[in-house]
């Protein structure tokens, strides 16, 4: 973990809050994101750790008074916390929207990503589940 916050903080990423084995990042560079993960779940693999991990597209919201820079939306939130809770062990999820930019910005790590093989829960507001896709280690 202690390695993998070092590497975000080298990419010009940030860590946006870190609790016991939890860990929140926030990266800007999309190719360097998806290689790190990748390399996550096979360190995980060889060294016997588990990852479970998702991927969103940060929405932010504006910071009042009591927080200091940007924070997350409430919606953004419960997306990653629902795509999390569905991976199993050395996996990596994301949305189908997300796998739209990937494909546009980083065409390399789109097969990477396969649909899940239980069907996704909906997020408040949805009328119906959005599909999880996968990254396997």
């Amino acid at each position: 973990m202690v390695d993998y916050i070092r590497r975000v903080r080298e990419s010009g990423g940030r860590v946006v809050d870190h609790d016991g084995d939890q860990l929140l990042v926030c990266l800007t560079d999309m190719r360097w994101g998806l290689q790190s993960l990748r390399t996550l779940l096979a360190q995980a693999r060889r060294d016997g750790f588990a990852v479970r991990a998702a991927i969103v597209q940060a929405v932010l919201a504006r910071p009042d008074a009591s927080h200091q820079g940007p924070g997350f939306t409430a919606r953004t939130l419960d997306t990653l916390l629902r795509l999390a809770g569905q991976v199993g062990r050395q996996q990596v999820g994301i949305t189908p929207k997300l796998l739209s930019l990937i494909q546009l910005s980083a065409p390399e790590f789109a097969d990477l990503f396969a649909s899940s093989d239980e069907p996704g829960r909906p997020v408040r507001g949805e009328l119906r589940p959005q599909p999880v896709l996968v990254m396997a280690g």
